[in-house]
């Protein structure tokens, strides 16, 4: 996190949110799942970062399944259109996280990342299948809190 202090501000110190993107093949299921979870997570902490989701072969429109399985558990569902890979500001993002093979062989490297991770999580199938997305909203939830540091209490 990059902190500013300028006599406009009166001395006060602002601080500029990081920026952390996650990527996968469509970005449209795990990569909007963790941009939703980690957005409520992050500010439960008290984290200014602007989080973006993208995917490689970008499909717009989340499914229905999707927001119905994030709302169970309180996770916001606006603003979660996937980004194309090819507008994502990578060399403003400090931590990439690509979440899909094709993601992590296809997202450049920058200079700029802090950090960089892949995590591997299966693709849901059949996205009727209410179980499976139950199950791959929870990895993600787990894996967030452990990025984050946060205890699954």
């Amino acid at each position: 996190m990059e902190v500013i202090s300028h006599p406009r501000y009166n001395g006060k110190i602002i601080t500029k949110p990081m920026k952390l993107c996650f990527v996968s093949t469509r970005g449209n299921v795990r990569a909007a799942m963790a941009k939703s979870i980690f957005t409520k997570l992050s500010r439960i902490a008290l984290l200014n970062i602007e989080v973006y989701s993208a995917g490689v072969q970008t499909e717009r429109e989340v499914p229905q399944p999707v927001l119905d399985v994030l709302s169970e558990k309180g996770y916001p569902t606006q603003d979660l259109e996937p980004l194309d890979c090819s507008l994502v500001p990578y060399e403003k993002l400090d931590i990439l996280i690509t979440l899909s093979s094709e993601a992590r062989d296809q997202c450049p490297y920058h200079i700029n990342h802090k950090r960089r991770e892949h995590w591997v999580l299966e693709e849901v199938k059949d996205l009727t299948d209410l179980r499976a997305l139950r199950d791959l909203r929870d990895s993600i939830e787990k894996s967030i809190k452990d990025f984050l540091k946060i205890s699954s209490a």
